[in-house]
């Protein structure tokens, strides 16, 4: 269990370095500007993810729990987006139009986390001799 931690934390914290490293690069060359904090917005996707995926591998160790995980899951996404309102609504949502490179600035990361997500989640499910 320790292991399967570690490698959440380290997968999670590999790929928040990579996107927000890639978006500096990307913005030093292209000069255009955002107008929210990419770190933060980043640091959210990441550290829901994790939580997300840490929470699962604990409930995965509770007998009554096992066939619930996959409904238990359902309703993450919502709750991220909610938490990621109440957090940035002074920041990015008080924004009244946002340009493209900012929506993707969002988008991008949102996805990429969620797949990260999906992955440890879908292995966490299927180690415990659920068929599909």
């Amino acid at each position: 269990m320790i292991k399967s931690l570690a490698v959440y934390i380290v997968s999670f914290s590999v790929l928040f370095l990579i996107i927000h490293f890639s978006q500096d690069y990307i913005f030093s060359q292209v000069n255009s500007p955002v107008r929210f904090s990419l770190w933060d917005t980043n640091m959210f996707f990441a550290v829901a993810s994790l939580m997300i995926c840490v929470h699962f591998q604990f409930f995965s160790l509770i007998k009554s729990l096992e066939t619930q995980l996959g409904f238990i899951y359902l309703p993450t996404l919502f709750i991220k987006g909610v938490l990621f309102y109440v957090a940035f609504k002074d920041s990015v949502f008080n924004i009244e139009v946002l340009n493209t490179t900012e929506e993707l600035n969002i988008l991008i990361p949102l996805l990429l986390f969620l797949v990260l997500e999906v992955f440890f989640v879908v292995k966490i499910i299927s180690r415990m001799g659920f068929k599909y």
